[in-house]
């Protein structure tokens, strides 16, 4: 039996990354409609954890990892404990949630990078599974159904996924694999089909994350063709690329103003009573709700909570809830973990993070456009961590992050696969 997983782990973990948007798609349509508490995505997610934390001990031989695993499971106990002393044991559920949303994604980066040398995960299968997600949006779009972006004012729609920011978190750290496809001559027709199915999505979904995702691709990438045509004198290359900027910057300039993006961006300015973007940047509670979308308030508000909480749980957590109910994420993922799960729950994600990070990024490799994009995915993935949320401590994002770590662990020039 452990030998047939062992032949078959790619195939595997090449499958749950093609299912996730078919996943995201029952989670959200369970929760909408038959609003559940325990929804398919966190069972089959949660499936997912124990077989590779089987596969990376039983069948691979891995027991070095036990010391993560039995740490983990140390620092559970001592959260929960915290949960029932300072709680009294109230919304236990809701606090075990957060902590499987949280730790997901260190424990199968670990586990994985256990195994690096036998898993091999695919640029095609996260662009695949990209036009999945899409594809799932555009289709409720043309039968003008699927739930809408926003609870109010703002307009927009993920088709029927539950929370649009983790689908535009999704899209936005996928950006880059797009421009390593299309860099291939063949399929033209098809990859414009898909350029137009990639525009309608993120001008439609109404937020901000892909399409300023899609100007950070788009610069990286004229860098980098102004820098190898300098270096290799191939200035004609350079003038068509300027030409087709030039082209995709003008379309742009045209279609926005039709779409819900736009749309959204007016509406926040008279909601603010702002004659002009400009005068956002002259105060300080317009910045924190046009830029941030109050985050910064947010972030303050938690800041408090965590001020008032007693020594252990600033070291385990000050979790979820405040006096029964769910307290609002700062939606910054850094600041997210660090309140939610104290300083030991914070240097604990981190530690494991960055010291896979680090090995990776060691490993000396020539820099191909492709492995340029690759890291430009990682830049994404660091930046909007950090401003946007909802990429490091979702699982639905998160298994993304991991098949990128690991796409650049493995990169080869010329290799699509």
């Amino acid at each position: 039996m452990n030998e047939w997983i062992k032949k078959n782990s790619n195939k595997y973990i090449a499958i749950f990354i093609l299912l996730q948007p078919m996943i995201d798609l029952i989670t959200g349509i369970g929760i909408h409609l038959f609003h559940m508490n325990i929804t398919i995505g966190m069972i089959i997610r949660l499936l997912f954890l124990l077989l590779t934390m089987y596969i990376t001990v039983f069948v691979y031989k891995k027991k070095k990892v036990l010391f993560f695993y039995i740490t983990l499971f140390i620092y559970l106990v001592l959260y929960i404990l915290g949960v029932y002393i300072f709680k009294d044991g109230i919304g236990i559920f809701r606090e075990l949630q957060g902590i499987f949303k949280v730790f997901y994604f260190p424990t199968i980066l670990l586990s994985f990078y256990m195994i690096k040398e036998d898993i091999k995960i695919s640029k095609m299968t996260l662009f695949t599974s990209l036009f999945l997600y899409l594809i799932c949006i555009l289709i409720p779009i043309i039968l003008n159904m699927g739930y809408q972006s926003y609870q109010i004012t703002k307009v927009g729609t993920a088709g029927f996924y539950n929370s649009a920011n983790e689908i535009s978190g999704i899209i936005s750290i996928l950006t880059p694999i797009i421009f390593i496809i299309f860099k291939q001559k063949k399929y033209l027709i098809l990859k414009l089909l898909f350029a137009v199915l990639y525009f309608v999505v993120i001008l439609t979904i109404g937020t901000k994350t892909p399409l300023l995702s899609l100007l950070i691709t788009m610069i990286l990438t004229f860098i980098w063709i102004i820098v190898k045509s300098i270096r290799e004198k191939k200035y004609k290359i350079l003038i068509y690329s300027l030409i087709i900027i030039g082209i995709g910057v003008s379309s742009l300039i045209i279609i926005v103003p039709k779409t819900n993006f736009y749309r959204n961006i007016k509406t926040h300015l008279d909601y603010l009573e702002v004659d002009h973007i400009n005068d956002i940047m002259k105060d300080e509670k317009l910045i924190d709700h046009f830029i941030f979308s109050q985050r910064l308030t947010f972030l303050r508000n938690k800041q408090k909570l965590y001020n008032k909480a007693s020594i252990y749980e600033k070291l385990i957590g000050i979790g979820y809830l405040n006096k029964g109910r769910k307290t609002k994420l700062v939606e910054m993922d850094y600041f997210d973990i660090y309140y939610s799960h104290g300083l030991i729950g914070f240097i604990f994600f981190f530690g494991t993070y960055l010291y896979i990070l680090i090995k990776v990024l060691k490993e000396k490799q020539k820099l191909t456009y492709d492995r340029y994009m690759l890291l430009t995915s990682l830049l994404l993935i660091l930046f909007l961590s950090f401003f946007t949320g909802h990429i490091i401590i979702s699982p639905a994002v998160s298994i993304f992050v991991i098949s990128i770590i690991f796409i650049i662990n493995h990169d080869k020039e010329k290799n699509l696969s």
